[in-house]
């Protein structure tokens, strides 16, 4: 069984292994813990067996949530645990009245947008060579909290 739980300084080494699997440029350890120690961040781990197989992370501004990384590892992708990661943060977010939550993805993620589509968000912009390592276009996506809760609950 799956289970989401909120981040500590202790699981930093963890999700720093998580970032180096899942992308070209992953946050160091270092970045990661001096995240996690900040109240403006929303960080949730799913757990299996005593493992971190995957997290999700939010920057926090005012009523608005930049979704920061979503990163499962490889070994457990296709099970849910993106949808139930990006689940919590919703509910996570709708208590500390967070209207709207955005975030990028990388335009060939053809799985992750359909993912983020499924949850309810909608693609809104595309930010031109947003990413590097390959360079590739972004395309931004938004989802209304109150929108999404209510098929969350």
């Amino acid at each position: 069984m799956i289970n989401i739980l909120k981040v500590n300084i202790e699981d930093a080494y963890e999700l720093s292994l998580i970032e180096e699997e899942c992308f070209s440029m992953p946050w160091s350890m270092k970045a990661l813990e001096e995240s996690i120690q900040q109240d403006m961040y929303i960080f949730l781990k799913a757990v299996l067996d005593d493992d971190i197989v995957g997290y999700i992370s939010l920057y926090r501004s005012f009523d608005e949530g930049d979704m920061v990384n979503l990163a499962v590892r490889k070994l457990h992708r296709g099970k849910g645990i993106a949808s139930l990661l990006l689940k919590e943060l919703i509910k996570a977010c709708h208590q500390i009245d967070v209207q709207r939550i955005l975030l990028e993805v990388r335009k060939s993620n053809d799985i992750a947008i359909s993912l983020y589509k499924k949850i309810g968000f909608v693609e809104i912009a595309t930010r031109k060579n947003f990413y590097e390592k390959p360079v590739e276009d972004g395309i931004i996506m938004e989802l209304k909290v109150m929108e999404a809760i209510s098929t969350i609950y």
